[in-house]
């Protein structure tokens, strides 16, 4: 979409660096999506083998920043992780996801991502009206990501499909954001 503001392509924060996606990052996605325990709630190959990485990554370089702009969270060095933003211009929404290697849980690199990405998002897009995400309900360390960045829980998806498991239903959470909130709390 032309004329369109972009969100920045590299982020650097205190701790991060979140930005474009590059081939090289393979490896390191590889190294952190082969863990069962890191993709239980989320849509990925089982197992998780190098050409999926390949093609995550790929799949990534070729999304349309304007409305898919899709960071790689870099943490020493090393590809650890995802964060993502769907925009949706008309509505003037964005819907992010996320995921961080299992090395690093527990430590705010997650909120951090997710603020900064937040922050951006509000800052770029003057249009922009709310930021949401969503979340499995046994996923209470992502859900307390959105509680931590002061998003208001909306909703729970009742007997929801999982993308990876069509067979399989769980129930899912909606948090979100709207602009003057994140304005207020600044």
């Amino acid at each position: 979409m032309s004329g369109l503001p972009l969100l920045p392509e590299r982020i650097e924060t205190e701790r991060l660096v979140l930005r474009r996606w590059t081939l090289a990052d393979a490896d390191d996605v590889l190294a952190f999506a082969a863990d069962p325990e890191w993709s239980r709630f989320l849509p990925v190959p089982e197992p998780y083998e190098r050409r999926h990485a390949e093609e995550f990554v790929a799949a990534r370089m070729l999304e349309d920043w304007s409305t898919s702009p899709d960071w790689a969270i870099e943490i020493a060095g090393r590809a650890s992780g995802e964060i993502a933003l769907r925009l949706d211009h008309q509505h003037r929404t964005g819907d992010f996801g996320y995921a961080l290697a299992r090395r690093h849980w527990g430590r705010g690199y997650m909120t951090e991502a997710a603020r900064t990405v937040t922050e951006a998002a509000f800052a770029t897009l003057p249009d922009l009206a709310r930021v949401q995400a969503g979340a499995n309900t046994r996923n209470t360390a992502s859900i307390r990501v959105l509680e931590k960045l002061g998003m208001t829980h909306e909703g729970t998806i009742r007997h929801a499909p999982r993308v990876n498991k069509p067979d399989s239903r769980e129930a899912g959470v909606i948090y979100a954001v709207l602009r003057e909130e994140w304005e207020q709390r600044r």
